[in-house]
């Protein structure tokens, strides 16, 4: 649903809030609970209370105090989880940054971690309802000393800051934009902020080809891609003092590593060898694949496909490792077959290049267990071959 200011005002009132609190943790039945809410409020409120009930349980799992936070769907969509924007902060702090401005807070989740990190942030919005929630959050952080938050639009606001955080809005409603030039604020006025600063940081959206975001946005000093438990969760664009001493940097947390270097050409193409590696899809997405493959002797089966094979032993988190138990073309006659002559009884599916959800194909390869054995099928695209590797941990 839509928010206005009054319904946001009403949703952080003292009566509202503690309501909240009174069925945080109660199992009934939400609509159950969404009918209590609707004898105590009005319709409207009543409505945002319980979606924020709701999401406030995916919050949870970004935000230390998730479930005491206020945002709209598409405000927490939007905001990077803490540990994301935490690492992140410690950037503005290694470089001598005292003072930071956000523009497009939304929420004010990366003003928080910066605040936290002990910069003074300057924190603004376009969204009325973004910014009463903002300043809200700021509150139960206890920031309200350190970060400001004050309505304006980005394009009005006068460039020129030292340090810039930049995070543009890349969604209308429920429907993701896929094109830079419909985010907000528009690129040219990013561009301005960024022109006027010694030290800058735009956080965009990992699944939009780099090229694209090149043709949008001024040539940075490092591009960074960040992971979290495996998941690639940003792409940040890192200009001026911000910038790191290599082009390229994959990042994955919460184990707080970085592989740095420069993009190179494509890691080598061979055939599968004994031991098989599955990439951080950071290190992927950041171009840094081949690298990591020349500086680890290893090379991929397919130029278009992820997988790493070697015969050498790697020992990074930046890649899980398998020793090749056997291959199969991924046929089900075939690797029924196979799962039969191991005795497999539970198998784990990792795929790049295959449609098939994994799900899918592990009932429709092994409907029941033949076995006691538990191995993994790394289904792989290798040309127009569809082959399927069994195989176990290394040190099996």
């Amino acid at each position: 649903m839509s928010m206005d200011l009054k319904t946001a005002r009403a949703l952080t009132s003292p009566e509202a809030r503690e309501t909240l609190v009174l069925f945080r943790n109660m199992a009934d039945d939400p609509l159950s609970i969404q009918e209590s809410f609707r004898g105590m409020f009005p319709e409207k409120v009543a409505r945002a209370m319980g979606e924020l009930r709701a999401l406030r349980r995916r919050a949870a799992q970004k935000f230390e105090r998730g479930l005491d936070l206020f945002f709209t769907k598409q405000q927490l969509e939007q905001s990077s989880s803490e540990r994301v924007a935490t690492w992140r902060a410690r950037r503005f702090v290694e470089a001598g940054a005292e003072e930071v401005w956000d523009p497009c807070c939304g929420m004010g989740a990366d003003a928080i971690a910066l605040g936290r990190a002990g910069l003074r942030v300057h924190a603004s919005d376009c969204d009325p309802v973004a910014v009463h929630f903002a300043r809200t959050n700021v509150e139960t952080y206890g920031l309200d000393g350190r970060v400001e938050v004050g309505e304006a639009d980005a394009a009005e606001v006068a460039a020129g800051a030292r340090f810039v955080y930049l995070d543009p809005a890349r969604r209308k409603g429920a429907r993701r934009l896929i094109d830079p030039a419909q985010w907000s604020p528009a690129p040219d006025v990013v561009a301005a902020w960024l022109a006027g600063a010694e030290g800058a940081c735009l956080k965009l959206s990992p699944s939009i080809p780099v090229e694209s975001l090149l043709e949008h946005f001024p040539a940075p000093d490092e591009i960074e891609v960040v992971s979290l438990n495996g998941e690639v969760k940003e792409m940040v664009f890192w200009y001026g003092a911000l910038a790191g001493p290599d082009g390229r940097c994959a990042t994955i947390l919460p184990e707080e590593l970085s592989f740095r270097g420069d993009e190179e050409a494509r890691a080598p193409v061979g055939e599968a060898a004994e031991l098989l590696y599955d990439p951080d899809p950071a290190l992927v997405r950041a171009g840094l694949l081949g690298r990591f493959a020349r500086e680890h002797g290893l090379h991929v089966l397919d130029p278009e496909i992820g997988y790493l094979t070697g015969d050498a032993a790697v020992d990074s988190p930046f890649v899980d490792a398998f020793r090749v138990v056997a291959w199969a073309p991924l046929d089900p006659r075939k690797m029924r077959a196979l799962l039969r002559d191991h005795e497999v009884g539970r198998l784990e599916i990792r795929k790049r290049g295959i449609a098939e959800r994994p799900e899918t194909l592990r009932k429709r390869l092994l409907p029941k267990p033949l076995g006691e054995r538990h191995l993994t099928l790394v289904a792989v695209r290798v040309g127009d071959r569809h082959l399927g590797f069994l195989c176990e941990p290394p040190d099996a």
